[in-house]
């Protein structure tokens, strides 16, 4: 199986919905996804769009509009923690100081 169709699968699985509902809110038929999940289709424009992100090194989301944050990621941090690392890197010393407090006091903090 390609990385999409097991994804794909494997997203409808553990959301624990179905390829009907799926299809209805991609606007597509159920036929379409069993396809795409089955390898018997696959849309031809994630090639493409892979190679495009790949070669400008950027996000896929970033490229069709899912995101604004064009940062390809290797280690799998999420958008708001791109955000948090680019504000910090905009603070002053002073509110960096703040910011190191409160984050000693949740690495300290018993859960």
């Amino acid at each position: 199986m390609s990385t999409f169709s097991d994804r794909l699968k494997l997203t409808i699985e553990k959301r624990g919905t179905t390829q009907r509902w799926v299809a209805e809110q991609a606007g597509v038929r159920e036929s379409t996804i069993s396809r795409y999940i089955s390898e018997k289709n696959a849309p031809a424009i994630l090639d493409i769009l892979a190679g495009i992100s790949t070669a400008l090194n950027v996000s896929s989301d970033y490229l069709i509009g899912l995101t604004n944050i064009p940062t390809k990621t290797k280690t799998g941090e999420s958008g708001e923690v791109l955000r948090l690392i680019r504000c910090f890197e905009r603070m002053l010393p002073e509110d960096k100081a703040v910011l190191w407090a409160l984050c000693n006091k949740y690495e300290t903090e018993k859960r």
